[in-house]
């Protein structure tokens, strides 16, 4: 074979895997990060990640038995954590600039991706604004088409509970006055592939505060990290593959 058209070829290949893995390898870079800040101020919010999968966010709210379209909102974030909310187009609403009860941002992706982290902010256990322990509801629509519901609660000034079998929760900032409580949920699905997935709200369970509280539970969505399809990653072997057997034939030669 060619030399030359293996050598064009190994470098297409590697090009084409970096593009990925490049962003992959850093949690900062925004190619593998979409950050609530970003979502604007209207219904939905659509961009290109991971090289070229493409996102898209809603912001919902219940009305009766259905969802309708809402609008993305913020408030005035804590502790250096800023994040997105919910509020309706219209009426009352619980919290302006947060995830409340029957309000929701779901996101779907144009293909299976892994969700590498997530990351939510005001969310409390409780005493600090005389409310109960604070619960964030996850619910994900898998590759496979199957659908899970997970948690996240917060049950101290630095712990919170996942529920998922995987996943890591990290403090980023504590759950006290003024500060951001803040959290961080590494691996939450494992290595299975994510369609869709929505963050709501849930009712928790009666905190230390004592009282029935006013919002049991609202929050924002600080940020989504992923990483593409596993296929992703063979293109960028294949080329460092392909190059391996460039540099053998030149040495040979």
């Amino acid at each position: 074979m060619n030399t030359s058209f293996l050598k064009s070829t190994a470098l297409a290949l590697l090009a084409a895997g970096l593009s990925f893995s490049a962003a992959a390898s850093n949690p900062a870079n925004t190619n593998n990060t979409l950050y609530g800040v970003n979502f604007g101020t209207g219904s939905s919010y659509s961009t290109t990640f991971l090289g070229g999968v493409t996102a898209n966010f809603n912001a919902l709210v219940a009305v009766g038995p259905n969802n309708v379209a809402a609008k993305f909102s913020t408030k005035a974030g804590q502790g250096g954590y800023q994040g997105i909310g919910v509020s309706p187009f219209t009426g009352s609403e619980r919290t302006p600039g947060e995830i409340d009860i029957g309000e929701s941002i779901v996101g779907s992706f144009s293909s299976g991706i892994r969700v590498t982290s997530f990351s939510l902010g005001l969310l409390f256990d409780g005493p600090e604004y005389s409310d109960v322990n604070e619960v964030a509801k996850i619910s994900v629509k898998f590759a496979n088409n199957s659908v899970a519901l997970f948690t996240l609660e917060a049950t101290g000034v630095n712990t919170a509970i996942w529920s998922g079998s995987n996943g890591t929760v990290l403090n980023l900032s504590p759950a006290s006055n003024a500060l951001g409580g803040a959290w961080k949920v590494s691996n939450p699905f494992g290595n299975a592939l994510v369609k869709s997935i929505s963050f709501g709200a849930a009712t928790g369970a009666k905190g230390s505060a004592g009282g029935a509280g006013t919002n049991q539970s609202d929050y924002t969505l600080i940020s989504v990290s992923a990483v593409p399809e596993p296929e992703t990653y063979a293109l960028m072997l294949a080329g460092l593959a392909a190059i391996g057997v460039v540099a053998r034939r030149k040495k040979r030669a």
